[in-house]
């Protein structure tokens, strides 16, 4: 095994090693040829409960290796989710993380849906019940996917939020959320890469 002994031991998987490792003093903060920790790692292809171990021993949430991404980021991008919360959790617990990241986020609806809402404007030249608008994470309705553009309704009364979330179940989703239906939708393979 190399002098990286604890970080081996998170990329070969083995949370007793882990353990037995941190107990005798083994530097938490050893960072491989990626400026990559073993937080990084099992971040990546470890389990949860090595996460557990390294943060209780003093492992930095915060590092980034080269690629300037934590390791809350290195579990989002390998669809690790319930890696991910663990993490996400520490960091709100350290005061890092206050909530999901802005987001440019939209979901499309009929306009007859929309239409439904007592608020909406009456005349929107051209605008058939069978368009397709898009509701955006500010909660504006625009004929463009892209915010900001051609906009039709720029709702901002708490009636327009609750009739958002409650008539439409409009919700942004979260980082969380992301990762977890793209890892629902990505194909096992039998060559995997390595991470």
């Amino acid at each position: 095994m190399s002098v990286l002994k604890l970080v081996e031991a998170v990329k070969a998987g083995d949370v007793e090693n882990v353990a037995a490792l941190l107990d005798s003093g083994e530097a938490i903060g050893q960072q491989d040829g990626y400026g990559w920790t073993a937080l990084n790692w099992a971040a990546g292809k470890g389990n949860p409960d090595t996460i557990r171990l390294l943060l209780a021993a003093g492992a930095d949430i915060t590092h980034a290796g080269r690629d300037k991404r934590t390791a809350y980021q290195i579990a989002l991008a390998a669809a690790q989710t319930e890696n991910a919360a663990v993490l996400y959790r520490a960091e709100q617990e350290a005061g890092i993380r206050l909530g999901p990241g802005i987001q440019d986020y939209c979901k499309a609806y009929v306009a007859a849906d929309l239409k439904q809402f007592p608020g909406w404007p009456s005349q929107l030249p051209g605008l058939a019940d069978e368009d397709l608008v898009f509701l955006h994470a500010d909660l504006s309705v625009t004929r463009s996917m892209l915010a900001g553009k051609e906009v039709l309704f720029a709702g901002t009364s708490v009636a327009w939020e609750i009739f958002c979330k409650q008539q439409l179940a409009f919700k942004v989703p979260g980082d969380l959320e992301w990762a977890a239906a793209f890892s629902a939708k990505k194909p096992v393979t039998a060559a995997q890469p390595e991470l």
